[in-house]
């Protein structure tokens, strides 16, 4: 797929001039036009790439969407004369989609409902431009847009909001919205896809979830797949969600294609090590010509060249680790890479199932947890401390008590300003259609997956794999997913000493027993720490700088207080708030 672009506007010489004005810093490809509209593909860093891209001509409506694969002629049809503000309903996977209705004469601007891709809209002059960056629109704008400070107040407390561009004057558009634009200026959101609280599935069985699901999601792979391609590459690391992915995507190409993994390794932090579940699943699927990239070595020591930041946002960073990757999965002949990301979001569950549980009257609960603990090595009081004692005192008591021993209210970092603190806590909570008190388990889980950090991830790679015409796919983060998911009772997600206890359940014929029935999930908090602590010293010079405290967002002695904290403390880690403020500063030098 590829990025792209639309404009809308009333006076056509308006549109072919700002046209014009993108074609100065960008690589463009008219795709379609008519007085008042037009959609084109765009690069800026390189030649555009146009696969995967579809348009359709219909009586009242033309339409073009980038998607892996072209969506049904007819259903796209219909759903267009019905509403055709719901197009990506009628799309699968990771797509962005523009059509001009005749009939109203409008433009929607839609993408999948999961905002696996990002589209961003403003009004330049008499045009309003749509698109896949916000720097293209930064780029059209007679001036440098101003900061937003709520959106950097997120950031530096650690809990970015993703409807929030870091832009004034740019907006994103909402994850499940649709964007109508008339050619008057006229701009309206429109909702497509949410998850329904009410919705509720109750199967038969275990092994009915189990089926359910393991069809889903084979499924849900397959739709991530074009039927002319002959090789697929697939991270894999020896976690449940890669190896799932390679696992199904290798059962669906063989025999006639091919899947072949590509994994991390990791020499300098031995906790990050997987090898051992990689290998497994090599023996166990007879996966032939594997990738292994060495990640955390050389060129890869060095924090600031590693993880350079995109204008768009601190957390999409254009790392020379994902050209290297796109340089091989280009070299061997693919244009798709799939991931793992989302299986957190989809599968894990979440631990406040277990206090949901003992509050519903399930005593048993109790012996699984502590069953759990002693599986997992952990210490059963403080599990049991978070899981059923404190849920258990009121919410305005545990308040009083952070207030009393001076702590910033709901955890934020001790960095942040009283006005950056408001900010951040005034903005930085989505809408949530679940009610903590009934749903303590679908309030926690909607959050989380609204606000993942898993999202730079995935614009990360995106961004650099539009240069090489390759499409990063991620299968997890599907909407039928979600949906099923959130349906299903708690205890099918997280059981025991067990996340993500259905995926487990349902791909235990697929995988090897290390690696679907591992208890010890690898974290990375050593791999951060170690890097932080290797570049502490010109990561503390970064975050001398002093343009976020003038702003009244930061108090940068308390941030150095943290940051050599960290760095002096014999622990090899590094917490994600300190993470995400080291990358709001280097956004901040590196792009204003």
């Amino acid at each position: 797929m590829t990025a792209m672009f639309a404009m809308v506007a009333a006076n056509h010489h308006a549109l072919n001039e700002l046209f014009n004005q993108a074609s100065q810093f960008a690589t463009v490809r008219l795709l379609w036009q008519n007085p008042n509209c037009l959609v084109a593909s765009y690069n800026q860093h390189g030649p555009v790439h146009n696969a995967r891209l579809h348009q359709f001509s219909f009586t009242h409506a033309n339409a073009i969407v980038a998607s892996s694969r072209a969506p049904d002629n007819n259903a796209l049809s219909t759903q267009i004369n019905e509403n055709a503000a719901g197009i990506s309903r009628r799309v699968k996977g990771a797509h962005t989609a523009f059509c001009w209705a005749a009939d109203k004469q409008q433009l929607i601007a839609s993408r999948d409902a999961l905002n696996q891709h990002c589209l961003y809209y403003a009004r330049v002059g008499q045009v309003t431009v749509i698109s896949s960056e916000a720097s293209f629109i930064a780029g059209l704008l007679p001036a440098t847009p101003t900061l937003n400070p709520a959106a950097l107040a997120c950031w530096l407390a650690g809990e970015p909001n993703p409807e929030l561009c870091l832009y004034n004057n740019i907006a994103v558009l909402p994850m499940g919205c649709s964007l109508q634009a008339s050619p008057d200026g006229g701009l309206h959101t429109q909702p497509f896809w949410d998850i329904d609280p009410a919705h509720r599935l109750e199967l038969a069985s275990d092994n009915a979830y189990r089926d359910a699901f393991y069809q889903l999601l084979n499924n849900t792979v397959g739709d991530h797949i074009a039927a002319d391609e002959n090789l697929v590459v697939s991270q894999m690391s020896g976690g449940m969600d890669s190896t799932s992915i390679t696992a199904l995507a290798h059962k669906l190409l063989s025999p006639q294609r091919h899947c072949r993994p590509l994994s991390h390794l990791y020499s300098q932090s031995e906790s990050c090590d997987e090898s051992d579940n990689i290998k497994a699943m090599y023996a166990h699927l007879g996966l032939q010509d594997p990738i292994q990239i060495t990640v955390d070595a050389g060129a890869h020591r060095d924090f600031l060249s590693l993880y350079p930041t995109d204008f768009d946002s601190p957390g999409t960073v254009l790392s020379p680790r994902y050209h290297q990757e796109c340089e091989i999965i280009q070299a061997a002949g693919s244009h798709r890479l799939l991931t793992g990301n989302g299986g957190d979001e989809m599968c894990w569950g979440h631990a406040s199932a277990y206090t949901q549980r003992l509050k519903q009257g399930d005593i048993g609960v109790i012996s699984e947890v502590l069953k759990a603990c002693k599986q997992t090595g952990m210490a059963p009081w403080p599990v049991f401390r978070s899981l059923f004692v404190k849920p258990m005192i009121p919410q305005s008591l545990l308040a009083l008590a952070r207030q009393i021993k001076g702590r910033q209210p709901a955890d934020l970092p001790a960095w942040l300003t009283p006005k950056a603190s408001a900010l951040a806590q005034e903005t930085g909570t989505v809408k949530n259609p679940f009610d903590p008190n009934k749903d303590e388990v679908g309030y926690a889980r909607y959050q989380a997956l609204k606000t993942t950090s898993t999202f730079n991830s995935l614009r990360s790679y995106q961004k650099v794999a539009w240069q090489y015409g390759i499409e990063v796919v991620h299968p997890f983060f599907d909407h039928r997913i979600a949906e099923f998911t959130f349906a299903i009772p708690p205890k099918q997600l997280i059981r025991g000493a067990y996340p993500k206890w259905l995926l487990r359940n349902a791909m235990d014929s697929l995988l090897p027993e290390s690696v679907c029935w591992n208890v010890q999930k690898v974290t990375f908090d050593n791999h951060f720490g170690k890097l932080v602590k290797d570049n502490a010293e010109p990561l503390r010079k970064l975050l001398e700088d002093t343009r976020l405290e003038e702003m009244g967002l930061l108090d940068n002695a308390k941030l150095l207080s943290a940051f050599d904290h960290t760095v002096g403390s014999n622990k090899a880690h590094v917490h994600v708030d300190l993470l995400y403020a080291i990358l709001t500063q280097r956004w901040i030098q590196q792009h204003h």
